[in-house]
């Protein structure tokens, strides 16, 4: 019994080594491959704005500063905008010195965070004209004079780009040397072969750009953690924006600036429970994304099969020994070629076999990672779970119907569930955020004849651009469509309901005063 227990759990083991192992074969075999590029179009500049959120940064920030000041780029085309999240070092006099910078000064009693900051800037700048293109950078970042260039250069193809990271080593440690060798090896063979391929890499909101009809249509950032930017890197697949590493774009930065930020294990394993689903599964590039959350790293590979080798060489097994000598040989051979197109020898590849220990130090730290796998497996707790229940009203064009809309905020991942009386329809799946499993209920009520009326689809209704919030917040125009000259518009929630409802689409194919007089 035991036996095939050891059987039954090798040969999955087995299989899930041999799909890795093709699909690293795959990736490491398009990294040696150059994407064609379309003729001239570089030479149409895209009007750009910088984003750098900074506090406490005076060491790098005045630097940074000047650097984007000379950039071999039209000085019309792009502008640079700095937040001072509660600086109380020079940072603010310096910038002001150098000048070439609107600075945003945030003086609360403490600091915001990244996040909420651009959030915040963002609800201020979006509804700048003639504005083609953001570029988040980090406030510790160096860049040449061709970044700006480059950048311009990424988004005529693309429509999320993901620059590159050089780390030069200042003082560095055993970790430092690690992480860098990581880094490198990741940006030449993984990010190349994976955007080459036309797959998705997660966001590093060090260095990211976004085109500006992306924003548009997402409407929020979300730029927290490491946690967060992967999150935010799946809701930007999920509506194909594919987000694309670019080399040439590429900043540096000192080891002793450079922070290691790492998707927690227990979050990708939520985060794969709460976004796969067995009725998407046309969707290719997505589920590529979700599935890769478990890639193993290639020294794990090759660790797993010295054990299938060695327990195929002596003992009964589903697949035999030659099968495993021969997947071995197919590893070792193309990590071969890997470290040969990195460029990373014997010292770097020395570094380079510390991260597997990192990684399962960063797993078992601080966390029962068995417990908290079986919690999350059998759901005998649910973690970080929040529910509101809000009275709505749905029309079918003749009569209103009072029901209920419950909103639930589950371990970070929004879902929606509509009752009326004994009826029960939940949202398609869980959302990263709560207007996308709102909208989603929304449009299944549309098709059998129901409207619910909820600001979300109020034609007064305009959404606020909020990571934060999850785009529940937006303000009602009812006043300024009745008044041109009123400017005080009212805050308002998404599921928020009145008396005032009028259908979303109105102000798409008549205007609404017309629509109001008709009534």
């Amino acid at each position: 019994m035991i036996n095939n227990i050891i059987v039954f759990i090798l040969s999955l083991v087995f299989i899930y080594v041999a799909v890795f192992t093709v699909y690293f074969a795959l990736i490491v075999c398009a990294s040696f491959f150059k994407p064609k590029k379309k003729g001239d179009i570089q030479k149409e500049y895209k009007n750009l704005v910088v984003i750098i959120y900074s506090h406490n940064n005076e060491k790098t920030i005045v630097n940074l500063l000047e650097q984007l000041n000379k950039q071999n780029y039209p000085k019309g085309n792009y502008q640079i905008h700095i937040i001072l999240d509660n600086c109380t070092d020079d940072s603010s006099n310096k910038l002001e010195f150098v000048g070439g910078a609107k600075l945003w000064r945030l003086t609360d009693d403490s600091p915001i965070g990244r996040d909420k900051a651009i959030s915040w800037l963002l609800e201020n700048i979006m509804s700048f004209k003639n504005v083609d293109g953001y570029v988040f950078l980090n406030a510790n970042r160096i860049v040449r004079n061709d970044f700006l260039f480059n950048v311009n250069e990424a988004l005529q193809d693309n429509d999320v780009v993901v620059g590159s990271t050089d780390i030069f080593l200042e003082d560095a440690d055993y970790s430092d040397k690690v992480w860098s060798n990581v880094n490198e090896y990741n940006s030449n063979i993984m990010k190349i072969g994976r955007s080459n391929l036309g797959l998705a890499v997660s966001i590093d909101s060090d260095i990211t750009a976004i085109r500006h009809e992306v924003l548009e249509k997402v409407q929020c950032i979300d730029f927290k953690d490491a946690n967060s930017e992967l999150k935010y890197s799946f809701l930007l697949v999920k509506v194909n924006y594919i987000p694309k590493f670019i080399p040439e774009v590429k900043t540096y930065v000192s080891s002793i600036d450079y922070e290691v930020r790492r998707p927690q294990f227990i979050f990708k394993l939520s985060l794969f429970m709460h976004c796969f689903n067995i009725k998407a599964l046309n969707n290719f590039k997505f589920n590529e994304f979700l599935f890769s959350l478990f890639k193993p790293n290639p020294i794990i590979l090759i660790g797993l099969l010295i054990v299938l080798c060695t327990y195929s060489f002596n003992y009964f097994f589903l697949f035999d020994f030659p099968w495993a000598v021969f997947l071995a040989v197919v590893l070792a051979v193309t990590f071969g070629v890997s470290i040969y197109k990195s460029q990373l020898y014997v010292k770097p590849l020395i570094y380079l076999a510390g991260c597997p220990f990192y990684t399962l130090s960063g797993i078992f730290s601080g966390s029962k990672l068995v417990k908290d796998v079986l919690k999350l497996l059998k759901k005998q707790q649910k973690v970080n779970v929040e529910k509101i229940t809000v009275p709505v009203n749905v029309t079918n064009g003749r009569n209103v119907f009072p029901c209920r809309l419950e909103l639930i905020s589950e371990d970070g991942f929004k879902k929606a569930v509509f009752r009326y009386k004994n009826k029960k329809q939940e949202s398609a799946q869980s959302y990263v955020r709560m207007c996308d499993a709102v909208k989603n209920i929304s449009d299944i009520l549309a098709q059998h004849g129901f409207r619910i009326k909820i600001c979300q689809s109020c034609a007064y209704f305009s959404p606020k651009i909020d990571g934060t919030n999850n785009m529940v917040k937006g303000t009602c125009n009812r006043e300024a469509v009745e008044n041109p000259n009123y400017t005080d518009l009212p805050e308002t929630i998404l599921w928020a309901s009145c008396d005032y409802y009028i259908p979303e689409e109105v102000n798409k194919v008549i205007d609404i005063s017309t629509y109001i007089k008709n009534r």
